[in-house]
């Protein structure tokens, strides 16, 4: 016995409630061997009834001393029980604890309970049984005495050889085969808990009982010492009953009798134990034979192992299901074999010429084809097919048994191909081949999608491919999956590697990477060119590479991998070879792995010409599209021009507070993170960032560079923004921290726009009366309690749809003329059928008796807005308006027009 984790039985039940599995187990054990008294007394008892010849008498006084005798033998027999149980139970109570037992308590516990039965049967058969007939052999003469029961000598003799040949193998045979069922659960559980192999040292402690030995004891104490009590009780019981008739045989006259009698149990003896002896034998021959094979096939010699059936018992099965698995055994070898022969192969074209010739091969065919499903063509490409030289087939992917196959993914074995309407015979003509059998299966691969079939034609030897060509097919098709994906990895990598040493070729800035040592893997041609060296460097370390005045440059890549994360050094410079001198924006970055861990690093050098340097300048306030064309266009477009450009400013409100609050550092991070948010908003739309002024946005539309969709981008980028600081808000509210709010102002027009600054600093930027009207704009939204306003200029070069509504005719402070103001609610488009769409119906109403004159409407169709909106601004200012119009109408002449007289 090696591995006990193969016992595999249901799990013990659990202990009864208040007694451990240790005192279960006790339990069963000294009821086990009560009941195996019980039936030795029952069957001591049946034979001394049928042939001992007592008297009433003397049955009363053996039922009277029968509990002496029982209490006599139990004694030494429950002390043995006890301690063959100890060491089991030791075990037993730990694990019933939770804990888990040290190996020299479980090796023990194992031991004892693997021998337990052994143990039992051995101190039945030598402890037990003569203990009861030395007890006996006291007993009843002492009854003789104390009580004058006359027990004859030859009763006393016969009720001895009862008990010790009848009681005590029947005792033996009993409990050795009740406390081997009792202790297999037990076993298994202190198996589990060893959760291993039992160490040689407590295997080499385990008693073997032999089939021999078992096979010997039935013969010897069931079968030949009960034959030869019974030959010696014959004679005994024949000539007493002569002797009880008054006959007086003499030897002579009784030898006949002798002699059969004594034949008679030669015979049955020897019979018995020359066939306990044989099958003991035959059966230790097949037993053999069957351990021998089974250690070939652990040591792999599967093709040295022959079991032959030469029996028609149990074994020739067990022979016949070992072939069986033998013969699985050396496919899967043989499968395992190919496979890994293919795995050393990742060309493609070879690999699959190599997996048809296995495919045939393994499956004893003619020839086998591999279609291969191209997605591009939505076709099925035999790659590679034996014989006539044909080495590409295509074939619609829905055409034929193997596109029939790709489809339906379920194997086809047809017997008949030309019966078969899918057959396409038209690739047999075209090749000049005959088929007749075809066995065709889908490859799948990991993520369960067909990319492809294996087909098999004609089986040598006539018929048809079987059920196990089948499993073949099916277990060799999942390896020929595995194979292509990784030929297919293999050319991926390739196809890799050659795309990024192209584009390292074809970059214009200067890449050099390095091992996780900072010796020089790769240099790209623009990186050697800008050091002036004409060597690719590898393999050179990063401190000869960069000495020098370039030092720096190697102090930048260690702190990169120092701090494992990019440094920066922008407008550096560094010495070439030839000691002239470049600009570079330099960055290192470490390079990680799937697994985090960092295997190298890299530098990125960006040649910073004039173009370059615009283009990094330009890209800080515009997006990339926006100064792509800039740069096309050249300088010119910098100089000043009259353009038409929507404008738009946002400004926090509340901001002086908000800083006073957060501190200095705090208001940095709060306005860089705000910020950012905006800008990304006003680049995605087309628009460039023209300046921050403190905590305000100033952002051009329409420049350097108009378009229809200027005045549209810039609402949107306004209702965007709104959108955009409301997520904003709720991840700074759930920081603890206050929520931003901010006013938007727009408007559409002429202005100048150009470089304006001094020769050494200028700033692309605007002026005009539309970026006042803008900046005013944005203020009047503190008065109205909008968020958004823009200009009817801005209004007439709306394109799409927006939401929208009139605001009001306002004549802002410093300008003589009135302007139309428009509010943007695009932002609330979700609240339309929450109560906004019936408000600004109402609104709408208000506002036309409004400029009517009719107060009393007005007041009540604004009444109505605020009801379907509470908190509205516009509409609350109206209703304030008319009801003080109401009380003082303003003069004949007034037109509707509102001075606003703060910026």
């Amino acid at each position: 016995m090696t591995a006990l984790e193969s016992i595999s039985l249901k799990p013990p039940p659990p202990p009864e409630k208040g007694s451990g599995s240790s005192k279960a187990l006790f339990r069963r054990l000294f009821w086990l061997y009560q009941g195996g008294c019980a039936a030795a007394i029952v069957i001591v008892m049946f034979l001394a009834f049928l042939g001992e010849e007592f008297t009433l008498y003397q049955w009363i006084v053996l039922s009277l001393m029968t509990p002496l005798v029982v209490a006599g033998y139990n004694i030494p027999d429950v002390v043995m029980i006890t301690r063959h149980h100890r060491p089991i139970g030791r075990a037993l109570d730990i694990l019933d604890r939770g804990e888990r037992p040290s190996m020299d308590v479980l090796g023990e516990a194992v031991v004892a309970a693997l021998n337990l039965p052994f143990y039992s049967f051995m101190r039945v058969t030598f402890v037990h049984g003569p203990l009861v007939t030395i007890l006996v052999a006291i007993v009843l003469p002492g009854a003789n005495l104390l009580f004058g029961t006359e027990y004859q000598t030859w009763q006393i003799l016969a009720f001895c050889a009862t008990t010790m040949f009848f009681a005590s193998p029947t005792h033996a045979i009993f409990e050795y085969f009740g406390v081997s069922r009792v202790m297999v659960p037990v076993i298994v559980r202190l198996s589990s808990a060893m959760g291993g192999v039992l160490p040689p040292d407590y295997q080499a402690r385990l008693v073997s009982i032999r089939l021999k030995s078992k096979l010997l004891y039935l013969a010897i104490f069931v079968t030949a010492l009960p034959l030869i009590f019974f030959g010696l009780s014959m004679v005994f019981k024949v000539e007493r009953m002569l002797r009880l008739s008054g006959i007086q045989p003499t030897v002579g006259q009784m030898a006949p009798f002798y002699i059969w009698i004594a034949g008679v149990l030669l015979v049955c003896v020897m019979g018995s134990v020359i066939m306990a002896l044989l099958t003991a034998q035959e059966v230790s021959r097949s037993a053999s034979l069957l351990v021998s094979g089974m250690r070939d096939v652990e040591l792999g010699n599967l093709e040295d192992v022959r079991i032959e059936v030469v029996s028609t018992d149990e074994y020739a099965d067990i022979f016949r299901g070992f072939e069986l698995m033998l013969e699985a055994l050396r496919e899967e070898q043989l499968i395992l074999a190919i496979s890994n022969d293919l795995a050393g192969e990742l060309q493609l074209d070879l690999l699959i010429a190599r997996i048809m010739r296995a495919t045939t091969e393994l499956l004893n065919a003619e020839r086998s084809t591999l279609f291969v499903y191209d997605p591009k063509t939505d076709e099925l490409v035999s790659l590679f097919a034996e014989g006539d030289l044909v080495h590409e087939i295509r074939i619609p992917s829905d055409t034929g048994i193997a596109g029939a196959v790709f489809r339906s993914g379920v194997s086809e074995n047809i017997t008949d191909p030309y019966a078969d309407p899918r057959f396409n015979a038209s690739v047999d003509r075209e090749t000049g081949f005959h088929t007749e059998t075809i066995l065709c299966h889908p490859i799948f691969n990991k993520q369960g999608g067909c990319v492809g079939v294996t087909q098999v034609l004609n089986k040598h030897g006539g018929g048809g491919f079987t059920s196990k060509d089948e499993a073949r097919l099916r277990a060799f098709s999942a390896q020929i999956a595995v194979c292509l994906e990784n030929a297919r990895l293999f050319d991926d990598v390739l196809s890799m590697k050659n795309y990024n040493e192209s584009i390292l070729k074809s970059t214009s800035n200067g890449v050099i990477t390095f091992d996780d040592e900072d010796r020089i893997v790769t240099t790209n041609e623009a990186a050697r060119r800008l050091l002036g060296v004409s060597d690719t460097l590898a393999g050179v370390p990063a401190r000869e590479a960069f000495s020098g005045v370039n030092a720096w440059i190697a102090e930048q890549l260690e702190r990169s991998d120092r701090a494992k994360e990019s440094a920066l050094a922008v407008d550096a410079e560094i010495k070439r070879s030839d000691a002239s001198a470049a600009s570079v924006n330099l960055t290192a970055a470490p390079l990680i792995d799937a697994n985090e861990a960092v295997i190298g690093s890299m530098l990125v050098l960006e040649d910073i010409t004039a173009e370059k340097r615009v283009r990094s300048t330009m890209a800080r306030y515009m997006s990339k599209e926006v100064a792509d064309q800039l740069l096309e266009a050249g300088e010119d477009e910098l100089t000043g021009k009259d353009q038409t450009v929507s404008i738009l400013f946002s400004d926090v409100r509340g901001f002086t507070t908000i800083a006073e609050t957060i501190g200095a550092r705090g208001t940095v991070a709060m306005l860089n993170e705000y910020f950012t948010e905006m800008v990304d908003v006003i680049f995605e739309h087309g628009g460039i960032l023209d300046k921050y002024i403190g905590d305000a946005i100033m952002a051009l539309f329409g420049a350097p560079f108009a378009g229809q969709d200027d005045a549209d981008n810039a609402v949107r980028t306004a209702n965007q923004m709104l959108v955009e600081l409301a997520a904003l808000n709720a991840r700074r509210t759930a920081d603890g921290s206050k929520p931003l709010d901010i006013g938007l102002g727009i408007s559409t027009g002429d202005v100048i726009v150009g470089n304006i600054g001094s020769v050494k600093r200028m700033e692309y930027t605007v002026i005009g009366d539309n970026v006042n009207l803008a900046s005013r704009l944005e203020g009047a939204n503190k008065y109205y309690g909008s968020k958004i306003l823009f200009s009817e200029f801005t209004k007439r070069g709306l394109t799409a749809d927006h939401l929208t509504r009139e605001i009001d005719l306002i004549r802002v402070k410093g300008k003589d003329f009135p302007v139309a103001v428009h509010e943007a609610l695009g932002y609330r488009a979700a609240e339309l059928d929450r109560g906004l769409g019936l408000m600004l119906e109402r609104y709408a109403t208000g506002i036309a008796a409004y400029r009517a004159r009719a107060w009393g409407d007005a007041q009540d169709s604004f009444r109505m807005a605020l009801e379907a909106m509470p908190g509205d601004g516009p509409s609350a200012m109206y209703l304030d308006r008319a009801k003080t119009f109401a009380a003082t109408p303003p003069a004949a002449d007034w037109d509707g027009v509102w001075t606003l007289t703060s910026k």
